[in-house]
């Protein structure tokens, strides 16, 4: 079975193991909208390789040495420099939203500040935007058929 890379309209990238190369291409796992198969990313020995991402930087005080200013330095440098080569090469660029919500409802598609801000600028209240987000979640996709 072969691992595909695929990459959705809102920027989401993925990969997924099918059964075949005929098989179609599944749904964002974020959106749930349609989705292309991408190149996949190459891993080479070397110095060809791409700069580390944002999930390989430290997380914590620990992670940094106990605040060593050098690797922060040295991480600076190298979130830099991916940044960097994210502007020259857009589809290796990764995701980066804040997400207002990711639990209940918004497991599968988290509720980010920008939708949020957006459902609330004519309310000019995030509750109602964020419920409204909600409730828009909880409605089924496909309308039963009357028997």
């Amino acid at each position: 079975m072969p691992l595909y890379d695929y990459v959705s309209d809102c920027g989401t990238r993925f990969e997924k193991l099918v059964e075949s190369w005929r098989t179609p291409n599944p749904p964002c796992p974020h959106c749930g909208g349609p989705t292309r198969r991408a190149p996949s990313r190459i891993s080479m020995i070397g110095a060809a390789a791409p700069p580390p991402g944002d999930t390989g930087a430290p997380t914590s005080w620990e992670g940094t040495g106990g605040g060593d200013r050098a690797t922060i330095a040295h991480w600076r440098r190298r979130l830099e420099t991916r940044r960097a080569f994210e502007e020259r090469h857009p589809e290796h660029a990764t995701r980066r939203e804040a997400i207002a919500a990711h639990e209940g409802v918004f497991e599968r598609t988290p509720l980010t500040y920008r939708e949020l801000a957006g459902r609330a600028a004519e309310s000019r209240d995030a509750t109602q935007g964020a419920a409204a987000a909600a409730q828009e979640r909880t409605k089924p996709t496909t309308a039963p058929a009357d028997r």
